[in-house]
């Protein structure tokens, strides 16, 4: 029975707003597939894999932490049929922390002067921070492939009944890394046992699944400019990798996740082939921070050898007064793509980044003191920001005895804020980042340049391969020349108009008069009925 009107009450403090994706189809293990329903709970296993009470104090802004597990022993390969995150404070308001979090399997590549015993020593820790090149074992950098990914608004995923990700096995993967970044932006204490709930079955599936990462690699190369209404960066996966490491038929892709950060508002997996642009595998044009689910295709996309697989991105960028970087804290920028898949092949990643002498030029710079261009290339590719990928203290920077910004820490120091310009002249002894602080951001014709420069110009693309027998060398592509995809036009009045507000067709023009007479005519009524009261 309806409630009487007057006797509903206000709801209080008890509302808000979520994210939804209404029409994208979802893979349970309780899904209708008939397989699926054939299995039994006891063919079911999971695996909990956990860190151990880290603490992070109200001084950490930004933390990775990694810790190395071992898997449990199976004498026989196994298929992970899903996974969800386990978190700690969950519900809790402001107090959950966790921004990401990745499972990775490890190669446990032998590195010279390195102990295969270490392994079972690091599972006994209770790990460190990751990638750093003072703390983090150099053996670490093995653990490349992801298995499971979790963001906020994720529930995890379950795999269709095809697909599993195989684990175990005499030749399989016994170590794995979990990585979970946290991000401390109201400066708490938290006591975190956070980790993911792994689903496996012993009931092998048809296929092995994998996981890749495409998109932009992590560096200061990729620059957002303040000010924007929207811009854009691209990551290229390109031929390169494909036609080396995709099988003959290609593979299939199941689902995928999107990842940016704080200014990211639309984003791409863009499909070229053979110069034409096919449907985009996913798109997501209201791309919430908040809410970062894996989307499940309904139809898997087949991928060929020597197909382009594009992330694209865009941000919004209106209320900052400085560039955005590309970058491990929230406050700076990523472009990332997670690609569910079969069948797996030897593949971590797939990037790409504008290449470091192209990025310095493109904005007039040729030369730095004390250190040739070819030095600061390997510094960005080699090296990179090791203090600002790891930990962020808020402590680490005073000004005036006043403890800076974060976005101070950052900009301080950024590899940008130590490279002083020698060559041209007129730029001379500034660094490269107050010369990019000086540049006209605010000049619309600038930054369009600079936005089309970077997406159709020279890219460097990387193919990031577990097996330590393949090896594939970075390659400077230009961006491919393709026809762009269209949309086929829909009759759904949602979609009569385009984002210029532009109509579609004569037909889409007569349907659209026909709403604005109607709204016309409803005011109307509104106008007279009020009148008459």
């Amino acid at each position: 029975m309806d409630p009487n009107y007057e006797s509903l009450k206000g709801h209080g403090k008890n509302r808000g707003v979520k994210s939804l994706h209404l029409l994208s189809p979802k893979f349970t293990q309780n899904s209708r597939d008939p397989y699926t329903r054939k299995i039994k709970n006891s063919e079911i296993s999971i695996w909990d894999i956990t860190v151990n009470n880290i603490t992070v104090e109200p001084t950490m802004d930004t933390l990775y932490w990694c810790k190395i597990v071992r898997l449990p022993e199976f004498s026989n390969k196994q298929h992970i049929i899903g996974y969800e995150a386990l978190l700690s404070h969950f519900g809790h308001l402001n107090s959950n922390i966790v921004h990401q979090m990745t499972l990775f399997e490890c190669q446990t590549k032998s590195y010279p002067g390195s102990d295969p015993l270490s392994w079972d020593l690091w599972v006994r820790s209770s790990g460190t921070v990751c990638n750093s090149n003072l703390l983090t074992p150099r053996d670490w950098d093995s653990c490349s492939t992801p298995v499971a990914v979790w963001s906020p608004g994720s529930q995890g995923q379950f795999l269709p009944s095809h697909a599993g990700i195989p684990i175990g096995g005499v030749s399989g993967v016994k170590y794995y890394m979990l990585e979970i970044h946290y991000d401390n932006s109201n400066k708490k204490k938290i006591v975190d046992h956070s980790g993911f709930r792994i689903h496996y079955t012993h009931k092998l599936r048809t296929y092995d699944a994998g996981i890749i990462v495409s998109g932009v690699s992590i560096s200061d190369t990729q620059l957002i400019p303040p000010g924007q209404n929207m811009y854009r960066n691209v990551g290229i996966c390109g031929p390169s990798c494909s036609s080396v490491m995709f099988p003959e038929k290609g593979i299939k892709i199941i689902s995928g996740s999107f990842h940016s950060h704080q200014a990211g508002r639309k984003m791409s997996l863009r499909h070229i082939r053979s110069g034409k642009e096919l449907k985009r595998i996913i798109e997501d044009y209201n791309y919430d921070y908040s809410h970062q689910h894996v989307h499940q295709l309904a139809n898997e996309t087949v991928v060929l050898p020597g197909d382009y697989l594009i992330t694209d991105c865009a941000y919004e960028t209106k209320q900052r007064k400085l560039p955005t970087f590309g970058g491990y804290s929230t406050k700076q920028e990523m472009c990332l793509t997670f690609i569910t898949y079969y069948p797996k092949i030897e593949l971590s990643g797939c990037y790409s980044m504008t290449p470091v002498r192209e990025f310095f030029e493109m904005f007039g710079v040729y030369q730095f003191y004390a250190m040739n261009m070819t030095d600061v290339e390997n510094l960005f590719l080699y090296n990179g920001n090791d203090y600002i990928k790891n930990y962020i203290s808020t402590e680490t920077k005073k000004k005036n005895g006043k403890l800076s910004k974060d976005e101070d820490i950052f900009y301080d120091e950024s590899l940008l804020n130590k490279l002083i310009i020698s060559d041209p002249a007129e730029f001379h002894d500034r660094t490269f980042l107050s010369h990019l602080h000086q540049l006209p951001w605010d000049e619309p014709l600038f930054t369009k340049r600079v936005e089309q420069e970077f997406i159709t110009g020279k890219h460097m693309t990387f193919c990031r391969v577990s097996n330590d027998s393949i090896s594939i060398p970075p390659e400077i592509i230009r961006f491919p020349e393709f026809t762009a995809y269209v949309k086929p036009a829909r009759t759904c009045l949602n979609y009569i108009l385009n984002d210029n507000g532009d109509l579609r067709s004569k037909g889409s023009r007569h349907v659209a008069e026909l709403t604005s007479s109607l709204f016309i005519l409803y005011n109307l009524v509104k106008k007279h009925n009020t009148l008459v009261h």
